[in-house]
């Protein structure tokens, strides 16, 4: 028998030595039963307060913003607009004519 013939042998052995392996199988060494979670009282009455709050804080600064908004908006249509500078009587700096 060469080397090669027996290095063939020891491999197949040895892969036929081997567990087989399931590969459908999931991680988890309890795959097949499932748990339920049990809500705390205590912990949902404070997400929901955490929520409530939340949203009132969001409508009222979404109400300064509004305020803010319509303020500034009133001020700028009091105000007068200023009057552009004019440009009669002066040189003007740079004529384009060559001398």
């Amino acid at each position: 028998m060469s080397t090669e013939q027996a290095e063939e042998t020891d491999v197949t052995q040895q892969a036929e030595s081997a567990p087989a392996v399931d590969v459908t199988q999931q991680a988890t060494p309890n795959a097949t039963t499932s748990t339920q979670r049990v809500k705390t009282p205590k912990r949902v009455a404070a997400g929901k307060m955490v929520a409530e709050r939340t949203r009132l804080a969001r409508e009222q600064q979404k109400k300064a913003a509004e305020a803010y908004l319509a303020e500034n908006k009133a001020k700028a249509a009091t105000a007068a607009p200023e009057p552009a500078p004019t440009t009669e009587g002066e040189s003007p700096k740079c004529s384009g004519e060559k001398k």
